[in-house]
């Protein structure tokens, strides 16, 4: 009987025990921190690259500035940028079509040699998305993805970006321009919005 009390009061069992308890909460703390963390490092990996480009797009002469949203409004990768064209002062296409204006054409040029100077990105996305449809009607799936088409073909075919670099998607009018905070029939949700990416 005395024996045996005098194992279960083993300082050393004891002191072992709690080290592996130690052990252990620290790996999982290490593990949940790596995980929180991961999205937030890959934002700080590419910070210079993606104010490399934000100045380069600052100092281009715009008719019509693009504007920069923000990452939370949306699900995109770590290390992008998300800027959209919603037309406020110069129309980008005409009206019901995917035939851009000589005044957009004029404003994705510009965007394309701002790109083209800081070639710090991996890679564009080109989303067109159209006004929100009235409840009963259908989605704008092929205007939408003609007006990415006709975008990306300027930044290829005149604004030297090359077509590797690029994809087109059409969104129809699933994103307001605000996020659901925009009314469904402000003119600015029918626009562009171009993704870059910098992320390897």
């Amino acid at each position: 009987m005395r024996a045996r009390r005098e194992e279960e009061l083993n300082p050393y069992i004891a002191f072992g025990d709690l080290t592996l308890n130690l052990v252990f909460i620290m790996i999982f703390f290490l593990a949940a921190l790596l995980a929180v963390g991961q999205a937030g490092w890959e934002q700080v990996r590419f910070k210079n690259a993606q104010e490399a480009v934000r100045a380069a797009i600052e100092r281009a002469s715009f008719s019509e500035r693009p504007v920069l949203l923000d990452p939370k409004l949306r699900n995109d990768p770590p290390g992008a940028q998300r800027w959209a064209f919603p037309g406020r002062r110069v129309q980008m296409f005409k009206p019901g079509t995917a035939v851009l204006t000589p005044q957009g054409r004029v404003v994705f040029l510009e965007f394309a040699r701002a790109l083209r100077s800081e070639l710090r990105w991996r890679r564009i996305r080109v989303e067109g998305h159209t006004m929100p449809p009235f409840e009963g009607r259908q989605e704008s799936w092929s205007l939408s993805a003609l007006r990415a088409a006709a975008v990306a073909d300027v930044l290829t075919r005149e604004g030297g970006i090359l077509a590797w670099q690029l994809a087109v998607a059409g969104r129809g009018g699933q994103v307001r321009f605000n996020g659901n905070a925009g009314s469904p029939r402000d003119p600015v949700n029918e626009r562009v919005e171009v993704v870059v990416e910098f992320a390897e």
